[in-house]
Parts: structure tokens; C-alpha cells; sequence
């Protein structure tokens, strides 16, 4: 006779352990197909679908005993298969005389003159407070912009940055 969801999740609730082994055992085929659809490497795939019955493990004080499991383990599959493309999305590199090291001072980047060239007045503004060491809150703070616009200005000046450095 087989355990059923909630018996294992109130028995490991109860502090018996022992029994998540039989969560895996029971979901982990469905969970590794599952990831394996949406990745072909099956390193990436092992590695995913470990990472989800841990988190499982984490958050089972948390769980509903009434619920299935299976949906919970869909959902934490699905938020480490985001992570894992979120972690492999390719990042933008600026040169670094455009990112200045923490010395750079206000002459040394205005002696750039394609750089001044690329920028508008506020991203200007912007990459020297970058360059003095200020955090985005801060410079959102001063400027008196929400957080997100800031954000979105920095991000098109990399941009374009990047497509006069290529």
C-alpha cells in the first residue's frame, strides 16, 4: 500500500525525516521530464531537479497537508528553470575607461570625448555619481526619480555604449 502525500508531509512535519525519501523517490521522474523538456543537458537537468526537492525540503514546514505535492514541486521546477536562464542571459561589459575605477574623477572621464559624445546630460550625470562610488538609491534619491527609472536610464546608456564599443 502506498503512503499518501499527506501522511509523508505530516510525518516529516512530526519530524520524522526519513520519509521525504519517499517524495523523491515518488516525483522525481515526473520532475526530471519535466526539466528535461526545457533542457537538453543533463547535468543542468540533474543539477535543477535536485535544487527543486531541496527547496521542497526548505519550505515542507510550510505546505499544506491536504494539497497534493506534485503542483508545489511544478512550481518550484519552474521558478529554478528562471533562475537558470536568468543565470545564463548574457550581460553587457563596458570598457573600463566608460566604468571608471573608484579614483576616477570628473576630468579623467571628460577627457573621453566619443564617451561624452554618446551620453545625454543626465546619464552623464549619472555614470559620474556611478563612478564616485554612489549606489542607485542614492542617485535616485538625489536626481528625486523612482528607483526602476533610474534603472531603465543607466541600462540604455550601457546600451548604447555598447553598440559604439562594438
Amino acid at each position: 500500500m502506498e503512503t499518501s502525500d499527506k501522511e509523508i508531509i505530516a510525518k516529516i512535519k512530526k519530524g520524522n525525516i526519513n520519509y521525504y525519501s519517499l517524495i523523491v523517490k515518488k516525483h522525481t521522474a515526473i520532475i526530471y521530464r519535466f526539466i528535461k523538456n526545457k533542457i537538453s543537458v543533463k547535468e543542468d537537468t540533474e543539477d535543477l531537479v535536485q535544487n527543486s526537492f531541496l527547496k521542497l525540503y526548505k519550505s515542507i514546514h510550510r505546505l499544506d497537508e491536504n494539497k497534493p505535492i506534485l503542483p508545489y514541486l511544478y512550481e518550484i521546477a519552474k521558478n529554478e528553470l528562471k533562475m537558470f536562464y536568468r543565470s545564463r542571459k548574457p550581460t553587457i561589459q563596458l570598457n573600463e575607461n566608460i566604468i571608471g575605477d573608484e579614483t576616477a574623477d570628473k576630468e579623467t572621464i571628460n577627457d573621453n570625448e566619443s564617451y561624452l559624445k554618446l551620453l545625454k546630460k543626465k546619464e552623464k550625470e549619472i555614470f559620474l555619481l556611478i563612478n564616485k562610488g554612489f549606489k542607485n538609491e542614492e542617485i535616485a534619491n538625489k536626481f528625486k526619480t523612482p528607483l526602476n527609472t533610474i534603472k531603465s536610464i543607466i541600462r540604455r546608456a550601457r546600451l548604447r555604449l555598447k553598440n559604439f564599443y562594438e
